[in-house]
């Protein structure tokens, strides 16, 4: 009986991160298309939604106060601040097809390797799935030991995992210790990202407004799929542990193959084909 809870459980938040992951991966090709490096930018698609979060927090405040989710938001604002500016880089620097599969296989191992301590790290299985996951990655970024030293991608990537590793094993502490309501959270963290990233960009102030006419209609298609991916992920986290989401977080890089074939005309090889068949492979064995 409680196994078959254990897997419903963990249906429930597998099918939860996969439609998480398909908008995830939707949004980051979108942001390699463009094509800047630039904070601002990030910017622009948070001053968008800025005026949806600020009329969700109050009324949240409003019917059910926030408890403790005003200062475990405001952490993860910094974490996921860091996240996008660091992530706006990376595709700046290097393909889609090289960050993307690094940054998204390189999580879960890292969060796996700081939770092992308190969950008596992983088991056999779950270990073998977390070495196909990194076969995988390996595969599908086309890095070889010949270009190790000069993959930008591959660092890139890895800066990017570090962000992701971090920003997860804080929510899912906030959403499964702190208890805290998901819609909320999220309202507080996304505008106090904006207000943040408006101090940060405090020196350029007479740019911003400029900016945000100019690269609205780019911004408010990642404005909307950011916060309905992560929700996704937030409440799949309520089912499942974070290192058992961040593996299933995995599933991102198929669709980000997907969607770099598809969108952005990237070249899909055999090898690419068996990271990607790699990566699925991991995910299932960890999921059993």
């Amino acid at each position: 009986m409680v196994d078959n809870v254990y897997m419903m459980a963990f249906g429930y938040s597998l099918a939860l991160v996969s439609a998480g992951s398909a908008l995830h991966a939707l949004w980051n090709v979108l942001v390699k298309r463009s094509g800047t490096s630039d904070v601002a930018f990030v910017w622009v698609y948070s001053a968008i939604t800025a005026p949806l979060w600020l009329v969700v927090l109050t009324v949240g405040a409003i019917w059910g106060g926030l408890g403790p989710a005003w200062w475990a938001a405001l952490v993860s604002t910094a974490l996921h601040t860091a996240y996008a500016a660091v992530l706006q880089r990376a595709y700046s620097a290097a393909d889609l097809s090289v960050v993307y599969p690094v940054s998204r296989g390189l999580a879960p191992v890292l969060v796996t390797a700081v939770v092992a301590p308190w969950t008596g790290g992983p088991s056999a299985i779950q270990t073998l799935a977390l070495m196909a996951v990194l076969v995988g990655v390996v595969l599908a970024s086309r890095v070889t030991w010949r270009n190790l030293t000069r993959a930008r991608g591959l660092w890139a990537g890895g800066a990017v995992a570090s962000c992701t590793a971090a920003y997860t094993l804080w929510d899912a502490f906030a959403v499964a210790e702190l208890h805290v309501a998901v819609v909320p959270y999220m309202a507080l963290s996304s505008l106090a990202q904006f207000v943040l990233l408006t101090i940060v960009l405090g020196r350029r102030r007479r740019e911003l407004p400029a900016a945000l006419a100019a690269g609205w209609t780019r911004a408010l298609p990642i404005a909307v799929l950011v916060p309905a991916s992560y929700a996704l992920v937030l409440v799949a986290m309520r089912f499942g542990p974070p290192s058992v989401v961040a593996t299933s977080r995995s599933l991102n890089v198929v669709f980000g193959v997907i969607a770099g074939v598809w969108l952005l005309r990237e070249p899909f090889t055999r090898r690419s084909i068996l990271g990607v068949s790699m990566i699925v492979v991991g995910v299932l064995m960890g999921a059993s």
